[in-house]
């Protein structure tokens, strides 16, 4: 029982972490006519859940959002759609993917072709991978204290 406790205890932090981080992100568009605009799925796979939402778009773009401080300086991205009602921010929270660039680019380039049929997907920044890793330790690190704690405890 400890066993458990302690390893929920030390992985709880970096779990929650882990959660606020974007994690695969799948773009899949179709459209019936060349007038019409691309019905566009966007898929987000977080570490513990998924979401799926459909816009119908008419243009991409990617806003990036600059931060300089004391520690460095970093860039997040965006995907922004344009639909019937305005732009849209799809994405629950930014990443720090430069591939949503890419996505967007194409997107347009799609539209623009009139083409029928769009698919995309950006995989996690390394952020992403980094909380997995500490996760894991963590979960270990609490595992080995309350391994050791039960062998001392026998002597």
């Amino acid at each position: 029982m400890h066993l458990y406790f302690l390893m929920i205890f030390f992985a709880a932090l970096p779990a929650w972490f882990l959660s606020t981080l974007e994690g695969w992100i799948t773009v899949d568009c179709t459209r019936a006519a060349v007038s019409s605009p691309m019905e566009c799925t966007v898929g987000e796979r977080f570490a513990f859940s998924s979401r799926n939402t459909r816009y119908a778009t008419w243009k991409a773009r990617s806003a990036s959002l600059h931060r300089h401080d004391r520690r460095g300086s970093s860039v997040s991205y965006q995907l922004v759609l344009s639909t019937a009602s305005g732009e849209v921010p799809v994405l629950r929270s930014s990443t720090g993917s430069d591939k949503i660039e890419r996505i967007a680019r194409d997107l347009n380039a799609a539209i623009g072709a009139g083409s029928t049929r769009f698919s995309a997907e950006a995989p996690p920044d390394s952020l992403f991978w980094f909380a997995s890793f500490l996760v894991f330790l963590f979960a270990g690190v609490g595992a080995l204290i309350a391994l050791v704690g039960k062998r001392s405890g026998k002597s």
